[in-house]
């Protein structure tokens, strides 16, 4: 069986709306930022379906995650951004 590997993007967040670079800082999802339903739709669609989900341990990430499936997922450390200081 042919295996794939899906690599998404958080949704949109408060500091990308205000041009912050946010690094290893959180900050909420915006209304736009919660419409990963719509990558979920598309999965379903497509009859996508997921052996194991990962994220980073950004709340922005696993919110977006939540949106996109009811799945248990494993947040990992080692995907965060770079850290860029105070």
């Amino acid at each position: 069986m042919k295996k794939r590997l899906y690599l998404m993007r958080h949704g949109q967040t408060l500091f990308n709306v205000q041009h912050k670079i946010q690094g290893w800082c959180d900050s909420p999802l915006t209304e736009l930022g919660r419409e990963a339903k719509k990558a979920k739709e598309y999965f379903e669609k497509e009859h996508i379906t997921f052996d194991h989900v990962y994220s980073s341990t950004s709340e922005r990430c696993s919110d977006t995650l939540e949106i996109i499936t009811d799945m248990k997922y494993i947040r990992l450390k080692g995907l965060k951004e770079i850290f860029y200081g105070e």
